[in-house]
């Protein structure tokens, strides 16, 4: 038996139905990155999924406002940013090395549990956060390259993606899932005009830079939208996923078995791209699983305690 809680079960089940989500829609973004860029792809998923996300909220009954629209608009800032760097830094390094060094925020957790009133780092835990780690570096295999100052934006990447971790879960608790999935989405919104504006009239031979990053808007076909709507169900379905499991379970449970993460898109990429994970992938994926229920097995500081 493990010593979770039925809110934390429940937690531990929504972030992992919300990394299979995710992984099928960076899968599919990495599919078709050549033909469009990213300020575009906020802007057309974006009616999709503020509608999907209306019709949720209307049929729940749920009052169209924040409760704390502060701590939501710092929220959304915060998961706008990470992914902002996180695309950032793969204009020059590369995606094993981005993507290890933003899965330290885990670690970055661990770091500040002494400061949060339900967390401690004690050794089962310490154990957890390592083995889980060292199953995505088993998996992506970064290269030993040298530390760079472009080595900051995937860490800055892990550092907002943590800081949203703890807004979610102590100042967010009231909130309702789906209003902080449509406050994020609004702000991807906001952010995909910006940058557009942002981009436009850039040289053409500085957007071969990183066209993803730095495209403007491109003409698009009927199947592409197609392919937006279908972004925009699988990022409603991980934000509200993500937020609900953030509520319900304590930031370094929910963030070890986030790594979950890794192991769906290396499915995702073997169905949709072709491209399966080999042997050390697949113990890094035996890895993390035994981080996840070895996460699982953590008991709380204190149970009764309010985060």
């Amino acid at each position: 038996m493990f010593p979770a809680s039925s809110s934390e079960v429940r937690a531990v089940g929504a972030i992992v139905i919300a990394t299979l989500a995710i992984a099928g829609h960076d899968a599919l973004v990495k599919r078709f990155s050549g033909d469009i860029g990213i300020w575009q792809l906020y802007l057309m998923r974006a009616p999709v999924a503020v509608t999907l996300l209306v019709g949720i909220l209307r049929w729940r009954r749920v009052p169209l406002r924040w409760r704390h629209p502060a701590w939501v608009a710092l929220r959304s800032g915060l998961m706008v940013a990470m992914w902002g760097l996180f695309y950032a830094a793969l204009a020059v390094l590369s995606l094993p090395v981005v993507a290890a060094t933003a899965y330290t925020f885990p670690l970055l957790l661990a770091l500040m549990a002494p400061w949060l009133p339900d967390e401690r780092l004690d050794g089962r835990r310490a154990v957890a956060v390592a083995v889980g780690f060292g199953g995505v570096l088993l998996m992506l295999r970064p290269s030993p390259a040298g530390f760079t100052a472009w080595s900051l934006l995937p860490l800055g990447s892990a550092l907002c993606y943590a800081l949203a971790a703890l807004v979610t879960r102590y100042r967010c608790q009231a909130e309702s899932a789906a209003m902080m999935s449509l406050g994020l989405n609004l702000a991807f919104v906001v952010c995909g005009v910006v940058g557009l504006a942002a981009v436009a009239g850039l040289d053409a031979r500085f957007v071969a830079l990183q066209p993803f990053v730095l495209s403007g808007w491109r003409p698009v076909s009927g199947g592409l939208w197609g392919i937006m709507a279908l972004l925009g169900v699988l990022i409603v379905t991980a934000s509200l996923l993500t937020a609900l499991a953030f509520q319900q379970g304590r930031p370094m449970l929910i963030a070890t078995c986030d790594y979950g993460y890794l192991p769906a898109a290396a499915l995702c990429s073997g169905l949709l791209l072709g491209e399966w994970p080999g042997p050390l992938t697949l113990a890094g994926m035996a890895a993390i699983v035994v981080a996840g229920v070895q996460a699982l097995r953590v008991r709380p500081v204190s149970p009764g305690r309010d985060g």
